[in-house]
């Protein structure tokens, strides 16, 4: 998914920033889980809430909801180019 999003970024200077966004807090997500960032700097102060699993889980929610609206995204600006744009006659019947 990133490649392509790359490429249309050149090819088409679209706004794709929900398409990167899903990316980007699944790293944030797996970089909290993976340092155990905070419970490594104060032990045992993070057992209950703020644990690096609990920020992790919260992250990975997060970057779903931006992965399935990523294509919602890219459809509207599809629309918006001149090849798609549909005219009112071809929806008439007259």
């Amino acid at each position: 998914m990133l490649l392509p999003s790359i490429g249309a970024i050149h090819i088409y200077l679209c706004p794709l920033d929900m398409n990167s966004l899903w990316l980007l807090v699944y790293a944030a997500g797996a970089g909290f889980y993976i340092t155990r960032i905070p419970e490594r700097w104060k032990p045992g102060a993070f057992d209950i809430a703020g644990h690096s699993h609990q920020i992790f889980l919260v992250l990975v929610v997060a970057g779903a909801l931006a992965h399935s609206a990523a294509p919602l995204v890219v459809m509207d600006w599809r629309r918006g180019l001149p090849t798609c744009a549909v005219s009112e006659s071809a929806f008439s019947w007259t």
